[in-house]
């Protein structure tokens, strides 16, 4: 083992266990700290954890883990299958904090400017938010893509490589909830599409949908 990496972490330990101390006086009988060498002692008890294969066994439980979280992420919480058909516009127009300039020094778009990123950017992707697990809005994302070139499926909720697979088509997963949150949606599944200079956001109910 890198006895520099043992000996900072054993620092940083110390400095953060001694923060905010205060000295209050002697209390009993002080003795002198026994001797040890706390880097031997660090060395040994990995060794002795390797040789039982304690250590072996911490190291597959952290990679099983990342496997889990790499192919099924934690699901979007709040989310409710969609019952009824809604329909509501998203406006992606922000006020601009600071003026933003180009490597020239021109300006791009000035403090306190209302921008809408459609303008500028044309956006012409369908976004679909599933749940991987529910075979119903499966089978509706396959109706809604087949044949398109500008669909992109999203989970909430699922196994990433098995909705995949069985859609034939590449999968993305809203991490954290970041994109149901900026959209503004509570039921699922959801059709996200250009409208003009806002997006359209529709919550499709999509139980029962005939095979």
């Amino acid at each position: 083992m890198n006895k520099r990496f043992a000996l900072t972490a054993l620092v940083l330990l110390a400095l953060s266990a001694s923060s905010g101390a205060k000295d209050l006086g002697t209390w009993g009988n002080v003795f002198e700290p026994a001797e040890q060498d706390m880097l031997d002692f660090i060395q040994n008890r990995l060794k002795g954890m390797e040789q039982s294969g304690e250590l072996d066994k911490l190291r597959a439980e952290a990679v099983d883990r990342v496997k889990k979280n790499a192919v099924r992420p934690p699901a979007v919480s709040g989310l409710t299958n969609a019952e009824k058909y809604r329909s509501f516009a998203f406006d992606p127009t922000f006020t601009v904090q600071e003026t933003v300039t180009d490597m020239q020094g021109n300006v791009i778009a000035r403090k306190g400017e209302q921008v809408n990123p459609l303008d500028k950017v044309p956006f012409n992707q369908v976004l679909y938010f599933i749940d991987g697990d529910n075979k119903d809005q499966m089978e509706w994302a396959r109706k809604e893509i087949a044949g398109k070139t500008n669909a992109k499926v999203i989970l909430v909720k699922g196994n990433i490589k098995n909705t995949s697979d069985s859609l034939n088509e590449r999968i993305y997963f809203d991490q954290s909830g970041t994109l149901t949150r900026k959209f503004g949606f509570s039921n699922i599944p959801v059709r996200i599409s250009p409208d003009g200079r806002v997006l359209k956001v529709e919550e499709i109910p999509v139980s029962g949908v005939k095979k």
